[in-house]
């Protein structure tokens, strides 16, 4: 069984000082689709990867103590790459 959710990061840059306070400034927002999987056989190659051109940043598998008819099955996470959204579109902005 898989579902996917979704991850929220504000961008912002580092704290500066504006008079007799601090001012952080925030341009857009990162929105990562994370997609978890219970039991699965199917693991991403190398090729899905973004550094070789696929649509993922990021996916970390472990393997169940268990086998069907000696298939493994695996539990993990797959991340694909951000898409920028604007700040309001963030949910509780």
């Amino acid at each position: 069984m898989s579902f996917t959710s979704y991850t929220y990061r504000l961008r912002s840059s580092g704290p500066f000082p504006a008079g007799r306070m601090l001012v952080v400034h925030t341009f857009m927002a990162e929105k990562s689709e994370v997609t978890s999987h219970e039991a699965t056989t199917d693991l991403l190659s190398s090729n899905d990867m973004a550094l070789y051109g696929g649509e993922y940043v990021s996916a970390s598998y472990n393997a169940h103590p268990f086998t069907l008819g000696g298939i493994i099955f695996f539990s993990g996470q797959e991340i694909k790459k951000p898409e920028y959204i604007d700040e309001s579109n963030m949910p509780g902005a």
